[in-house]
């Protein structure tokens, strides 16, 4: 790859409806998506800032270790796959419709006795 797909349109679509997405959770990774979306932090943020629980960077140091405990020819597979897989990723995240429905009204019978009102008049 010679520049980050993510950098493009469509990627910085899919990188925005990640972090809305994440922004729905609980925890570190909700918090950080929170304040990416709120202007607070960019998402590379997470690389230079302790934004995360030592339980989610004890997570991360798991998945480093299974990576690394992969056979090779395995490890080459998964590298030959990544710029198809990330491709992928990036064109489901952007067509995402994230929109916020509009919030649901429950139907009230209750008119606060409007109609003794009325007919008092």
């Amino acid at each position: 790859m010679d520049s980050s797909p993510w950098r493009a349109g469509q990627g910085r679509l899919a990188r925005h409806n990640q972090m809305v997405l994440l922004a729905r959770g609980e925890g570190d990774l909700a918090d950080f998506a929170r304040d990416v979306l709120a202007g607070r932090a960019k998402p590379e943020d997470l690389l230079y800032r302790s934004y995360l629980s030592e339980k989610t960077l004890e997570a991360a140091h798991a998945e480093v270790d299974e990576w690394h405990a992969l056979p090779e020819d395995e490890q080459q597979a998964a590298i030959a796959g990544a710029e198809a897989g990330t491709k992928a990723e990036i064109a489901a995240l952007a067509a995402l419709d994230l929109a916020e429905p509009d919030p649901v009204v429950e139907d009230d019978d209750h008119d606060f006795g409007g109609g003794v009102m009325k007919s008092s008049w």
